[in-house]
């Protein structure tokens, strides 16, 4: 444990890092390192959190919806103006302090419902998509390859738990890694398409940001397969609503939870810090998740 000792207090040194509860995240780290990388899984949202919120230059990155209206705009602007349209509508009901999750539900239903029907009538085919996703300015957080890489040699299920468009996701891991790996799983809104290519559904149950636990997980049998009997779960988000990804995955489980608090940090980390372990601030790396994970990684050598 002293490897993780040190690296805590290494971790709590950076500005960036805050913590609520010292003792207890203490204690799940030790726990989490005796456990090693058999007793682990990963399950970490994929917009703004396994991907930057802003690149290099300080431009907004794009999310799976992006993708969409940054390569569509020009030559469909009135599609756009639609689909836009939806985000204007919506979004600020999102991040309305004033209204509960519950209230919140039918708008995220309705933008989501909304967004799909019109990528369906949009005409998109498989090919143009892809393309668009080659081009897009989707950019992984600092050292996420690395950690992708790790879980894969260690075996590690790793979830990515998205409200955005799983099929994209996996467009753009193929493009990154040239496969998706046997450990990693995408519960996302997947499209369907037709014989000719076109989308012309999403799947169900529809997956929106405050939806996220095991209700719309897949009955999949692999998938339960790999994460059967693993009760260490490390959770990486960038919203309130990725906190509770983790309810129900597995009977007894212990969870590490880590949050990245993006924009309007003087508002969120006070908030966050009530549903997260560790809350990180502008950091657009995985700097901290890949020492928690290298502690644990030492323990199962």
């Amino acid at each position: 444990m002293t490897g993780s000792i040190l690296n805590l207090n290494q971790l709590l040194s950076s500005p960036q890092v805050h913590v609520k509860d010292i003792k207890a995240l203490t204690d799940k780290l030790s726990k989490f390192v005796a456990g090693g990388a058999d007793q682990l899984m990963v399950i970490s949202d994929f917009d703004f959190t396994l991907s930057r919120f802003a690149d290099k230059s300080g431009n907004r990155c794009s999310s799976c919806y992006c993708v969409f209206d940054n390569a569509v705009g020009t030559n469909n602007p009135e599609w756009c103006r639609k689909f836009v349209g939806l985000y204007h509508k919506y979004g600020p009901v999102e991040h309305d302090h004033s209204l509960s999750i519950e209230e919140k539900v039918p708008f995220m239903e309705a933008w989501w419902q909304q967004s799909h029907e019109l990528i369906i009538q949009g005409g998109f085919k498989r090919e143009a998509i892809d393309d668009y996703v080659s081009r897009c300015n989707i950019q992984l957080r600092d050292n996420a390859d690395i950690m992708i890489k790790k879980m894969t040699n260690h075996s590690v299920p790793f979830i990515i738990f998205s409200a955005g468009i799983g099929t994209i996701i996996e467009m753009y891991l193929k493009h990154k890694f040239g496969k998706v790996e046997e450990n990693t799983h995408i519960v996302s809104n997947m499209m369907g398409f037709d014989q000719d290519g076109y989308v012309n559904s999403f799947s169900d149950p529809l997956i929106h940001v405050f939806c996220k636990n095991s209700s719309v997980m897949p009955a999949d049998r692999t998938f339960s397969e790999q994460i059967h009997g693993r009760r260490n779960v490390i959770l990486l988000g960038d919203s309130v609503g990725d906190a509770f990804m983790d309810v129900g995955v597995e009977e007894e489980q212990l969870s590490l939870k880590i949050g990245f608090v993006n924009h309007d940090a003087d508002k969120l980390v006070d908030k966050y810090l009530n549903y997260f372990d560790i809350v990180l601030v502008h950091d657009q790396s995985m700097n901290v998740p890949n020492q928690i994970l290298e502690a644990i990684y030492a323990k199962s050598h």
